[in-house]
């Protein structure tokens, strides 16, 4: 009987903090913004929902491409290819080098040029096999709201 109530009243405990939890997440994250899908922007400043492609650095030397994304919430799961420009003998006539990766896309945060909308403000990417010699495993860059 004792084991019952030492039960019933670590449950109750737990239900009582779960709730605030819930609670207190749900008064975080306005309705309008968990409604609407996270996006992420582009180099012309337009949001996109699970895009095929992305140019990192808004310059073509280093691209995301043939991506596809496995999850879309408040984190992006997806693979593809990094190509990048080898610059050789420059970068107007080199040619590109694809690297498998595996991208996760993070931290939505609000989108000051939407109200209602989040971006996602940072991006990873993992190489699943051979890499630039410059680069490490994973690298984490921050995503602009532009």
């Amino acid at each position: 009987m004792r084991l019952a109530r030492v039960r019933i009243a670590v449950a109750a405990g737990l239900l009582a903090v779960s709730g605030t939890v819930t609670a207190t997440v749900l008064a975080v994250v306005p309705a309008s913004a968990e409604s609407s899908p996270v996006v992420m922007v582009n180099c012309a400043g337009q949001g996109q929902v699970r895009p095929g492609g992305y140019d990192v650095g808004c310059t073509a030397n280093e691209l995301l491409g043939t991506l596809q994304w496995q999850t879309w919430r408040g984190t992006a799961y997806g693979n593809g290819v990094l190509r990048v420009d080898a610059c050789t003998p420059t970068c107007a006539q080199g040619k590109y080098i694809d690297y498998r990766v595996l991208t996760v896309l993070w931290r939505p945060m609000s989108w000051a040029k939407h109200p209602g909308h989040r971006y996602f403000t940072r991006m990873t990417w993992i190489f699943t096999s051979k890499r630039p010699a410059h680069a490490r495993t994973a690298q984490t860059l921050t995503l602009p709201a532009r």
